[in-house]
């Protein structure tokens, strides 16, 4: 819903979401961060395969708060602070 919500937002601003890098880099990690949050806290079984997805969660998260943050789609490694 709230990827959904995303798209809508970027397309009612006036610019599709895949014409903009840092947009389009951070609505793949928002995506990436849902599959990972849905295996963490229902389909992992085994409790090796939902540790994994937490820290894939959890780095996605810090990708997608970089992003927004520099607006580049590097994130903090792009070494750009606004």
């Amino acid at each position: 819903m709230r990827l959904a919500s995303g798209l809508g937002l970027a397309s009612i601003g006036g610019f599709g979401p895949f014409e903009v890098p840092w947009l389009e880099a951070k609505l793949a990690g928002r995506a990436l961060y849902i599959v990972a949050g849905t295996i963490a806290l229902r389909r992992g079984q085994a409790g090796r395969v939902r540790a994994v997805a937490i820290a894939m969660a959890l780095l996605a998260f810090a990708c997608i708060v970089s992003v927004a943050l520099t607006k580049h789609t590097q994130g903090w490694l792009a070494g750009e602070m606004p």
